[in-house]
């Protein structure tokens, strides 16, 4: 055993706090409660604790209470100036800022056309090199003007400010100068997707080039599924790109696929799992995108985007998606006018292949043979034809879809019907007329509607060497007049500036204006004991907010928790992650601000000192947090740009909104882990240190003190068991302290689920969803690291593929766990044995 250190924090008796009801600052305040006990950090019981701990560790190891409080460090400690920051720790070193105009001239060498990356939207991409630190990065300048382009710029700066995905393109910053837009981006050295996949045979340059391999194919398009699933469910508010295609597809050093380009991006409320909806997060920043015209390319447009007054929604991106999916398998564009008239469209061609079973007639015939495997190709094709579908009800669903890509839905896929009945998706027809001794092609495209409506048509010109047609729809509603959509953007510039205040990331708040919304601390705006402090209710700009008061301010551990949870929780970004809003340091304080949507913690509702009824916890309501629960952590694990070791996932990390929805907080003991270009992950800071709540942390890591995604699996799986049970993970006041030890020895003895289910429930829960989540909180408790699920297998089990489950697979008795935790049972009965309940 490596034990170092030992931290013991006591609750007081004023830990079971009372709910605290939100009240509008207008009525009258509920009477206060009495005034709240501290903590203590167990200075009393120290003598007594390092004599019993001592004969039970070694003599020789330093067991201190609370990091520093017995023991000082021999380091002077100044508390006078608040909490120092670092530069690397800073938030604002990782949120988007606003760059001069006169930065991104320098940057582009003066917009130099010898600087340009490529053209799209409504605009030019730059490369540039920012004076500032030297790095690589890509501006986007908008060269047109009037309130349609003022609108897509505001729409793709406030959707992709707030967005933190790996498979999203990172934005750095944005510039508004006089009638100039300008968005600043990562640098994405190998472009776009089209660049790679349409190589032109015809090119010198290129015909040495081989053409993209497939499993750096199957990447991006994996990545490319969990971009799109993350937009659409997992964030606040539901964003609908309506522009996926390859040339909106950046692709970083390592080829991985990279969203970009939200300039069309529409935001949504989610109507997800047991009718929950997630309220807005904030009023006009959601609307910025609305409309009812037409958006998108032909050829990626789902068909029913040409109805009037149609809605985007997420199966238009699912429709754009399977496109981009064909054209990945094929080696060639959606729409290509080089082609005979029965193949320029792409999905028409797939489709009369897929009836003739003979869908791999159809793939790149530039992959050699044995370079790909024929059922991945096939299943690709097949894929594709799904989210293609005409009617958008029958596509799958971008959840469904990064779980087929997985292989987690069943061994085959739906059958795919017939499409002789399909309307073609656009007929072409063409002629030719000669201007000046230079050829064109007038083509005239027909498209057909999804419904049986009068078909609309338009006409593009394209140069008769042109591969494909790549031309924007944008069909403006007939009552709009023409005049007023195109003013000039100087007389909107001030309109224009002010719908950017909206981009707030986390900032430095005063402590005047902490004392101000919390009406200096007010008992009556007190909330709930949290880790290490209280929490506190306050409303500052007009928005609700949440302040953590940290106590215990000379600590250093306390005061690096701090700092951590600063640099931490700022660069994250998800609907079941407590969002950041800002922090103060003045007076000697430790306050961080949150958002005020979650106010009550899953322990407080789940406890049987709970009396509340508005508050219990139903069964649907208990199985949603898990689920949601459970997409934070691979979120944190898979899809951020590094990897995240939580450390702490309890049921006092975890936030509920009154929506019922989980968001995870607390992370000041987090692991922040750097992936190579495998994607795995590479320790930086390689000190052991064991840091987390008895109860929740995993035998492996309490022994060997190393953060990896299992320990975090394993704390999850704890959670799983006290929303099961309603009880606490360790509760000295009974017989079996420990939860889990309680649950392997009932599985041990094949036990009936409805034992240990909560008796409150009254018997009112889904039995095969009870036996799914015992038998998962078993899986993930294993002592054995190998034997748990990882996260993103866990996520598939609870949304019904139970595969994993009730396959064959390796599992531990008891007397083999227990052995594995003999460290923390031992712990246990010498604690006992001082009488601390």
């Amino acid at each position: 055993m490596h034990l170092h250190h030992l931290c013991f924090v006591l609750p007081s008796d004023g830990d079971d706090t009372n709910q605290f009801d939100h009240h509008h600052p207008s009525k009258p305040p509920p009477s206060p409660p009495p005034p709240p006990k501290q903590r203590s950090c167990g200075t009393h019981l120290h003598e007594a604790l390092r004599n019993t701990l001592h004969r039970f560790l070694n003599s020789k190891r330093d067991i201190r209470l609370c990091g520093s409080c017995i023991k000082p460090s021999a380091a002077v400690f100044h508390d006078t100036d608040g909490v120092q920051l670092s530069k690397e720790t800073s938030v604002a070193t990782h949120s988007p800022k606003t760059f001069t105009y006169s930065e991104l001239y320098i940057a582009t060498k003066g917009f130099s056309e010898d600087q340009i990356l490529g053209s799209g939207g409504f605009g030019r991409v730059f490369r540039a090199v920012l004076p500032s630190d030297g790095t690589l990065a890509a501006v986007k300048c908008l060269t047109e003007t009037g309130s349609r382009f003022e609108k897509s710029f505001a729409a793709e700066l406030v959707a992709v400010a707030h967005l933190r995905h790996r498979n999203l393109v990172p934005l750095r910053g944005w510039c508004v100068n006089n009638d100039q837009l300008l968005l600043v981006y990562d640098y994405m050295p190998n472009r776009s997707l089209d660049r790679l996949l349409f190589r032109r045979v015809g090119n010198n340059k290129n015909l040495a080039a081989p053409p993209l391999d497939w499993d750096r194919r199957m990447k991006i398009v994996k990545g490319l599924a969990a971009a799109l699933f993350y937009l659409h469910e997992q964030l606040e508010a539901q964003i609908i790109h309506r522009d996926v295609k390859t040339s909106n597809v950046m692709l970083d050093s390592n080829f991985n696929a990279r969203l970009g380009d939200f300039g069309l991006a529409r935001w949504m409320e989610h109507e997800l799992g047991y009718g929950i909806r997630t309220p807005s997060m904030g009023d006009n920043s959601l609307r910025l995108a609305d409309t009812t015209s037409i958006g998108g390319t032909i050829g990626y447009l789902p068909p029913e985007s040409f109805e009037k007054k149609t809605v985007a929604t997420a199966k238009s991106d699912v429709f754009s998606f399977g496109i981009v999916l064909l054209e990945i398998a094929s080696g060639r564009r959606a729409v290509d006018l080089t082609l005979p008239d029965d193949q320029i469209i792409l999905l028409d061609r797939f489709r009369k292949l897929s009836d003739e079973k003979m869908v791999l007639q159809a793939a790149d015939s530039r992959l050699s043979d044995g370079s790909y495997n024929l059922h991945e190709m096939e299943n690709l094709i097949h894929l594709g034809l799904l989210c293609t579908l005409h009617d958008p009800q029958t596509r799958p669903s971008m959840r469904w879809i990064v779980e087929a890509l997985s292989g987690g839905i069943g061994a085959t896929l739906p059958d795919l019907p017939s499409f002789k009945s399909h309307p073609s998706y656009i007929s072409v027809t063409r002629s030719t007329t000669s201007t000046s001794g230079t050829t064109a092609a007038a083509t005239t495209i027909t498209i057909s509607t999804s419904f049986g409506i009068a078909s609309s048509s338009s006409t593009a010109f394209a140069s008769a060497k042109e591969e494909s047609l790549y031309i924007t729809a944008q069909q403006e509603q007939s009552d709009n007049s023409g005049g007023n959509d195109f003013m000039t953007a100087t007389a909107q510039l001030s309109r224009r500036q002010n719908a950017f205040l909206m981009v707030e990331p986390p900032r430095e708040i005063t402590y005047k204006e902490i004392i101000s919304a919390t009406d200096n601390f007010s008992d009556s705006n007190r909330l709930s004991e949290v880790d290490f402090g209280t929490a506190y209710y306050g409303v500052l700009d007009n928005h609700d907010i949440l302040i953590k008061r940290l106590g215990m301010k000379t600590c250093p551990a306390l005061r690096l928790r701090f700092a951590n949870e600063l640099a931490n929780l700022g660069r994250l970004r998800h609907r079941n992650l407590i969002q950041l809003r800002g922090w103060c340091t003045e007076q000697g304080e430790m306050l961080v601000v949150y958002d005020y949507s979650a106010n009550r913690l899953l322990g407080q509702l789940l406890s049987h000192h709970n009396h509340r009824k508005s508050n219990f916890l139903r069964w649907n309501h208990r199985y949603n947090i898990v689920k949601s629960l459970a997409c934070a952590i691979r979120y944190l694990h898979e899809e951020w740009e590094e990897q995240v070791i939580h450390r702490n996932i309890t049921s006092s990390a975890i936030y509920i909104d009154p929506d019922m929805n989980p968001r995870l907080g607390s992370f000041a003991l987090a692991e922040f882990l750097t992936r190579n270009e495998h994607g795995h992950h590479v320790v930086i800071d390689k000190k052991v240190c064991v840091r987390g709540i008895f109860g929740y942390m995993a035998p492996e890591y309490m022994e060997q003190g190393e953060a990896t995604p299992m320990a975090d699996v394993y704390s999850f799986g704890v959670v799983v068991l006290e929303v099961v049970s309603g009880r606490m993970a360790v509760d000295f006041r009974r017989p079996e302290v420990l939860l889990v030890k309680k649950l392997h020895e009932f599985e041990s003895r094949n036990r009936n689920y409805d034992e240990i289910v909560d008796p409150r429930l009254d018997g009112e829960y889904n039995r095969k969803e009870l036996g799914r989540l015992v038998k998962l909180a078993m899986a993930c408790t294993q002592s054995n690291p190998n034997l748990r699920p990882t996260m993103a297998t866990i996520v598939s089990i609870l949304d019904g593929h139970d595969r994993w489950l009730t396959g064959e697979r390796e599992t531990e008795s008891i007397d083999e766990w227990k052995e594995s935790n003999m460290l923390s049972l031992s712990l246990i009965r010498r604690i006992q044995a001082l009488g601390i309940q």
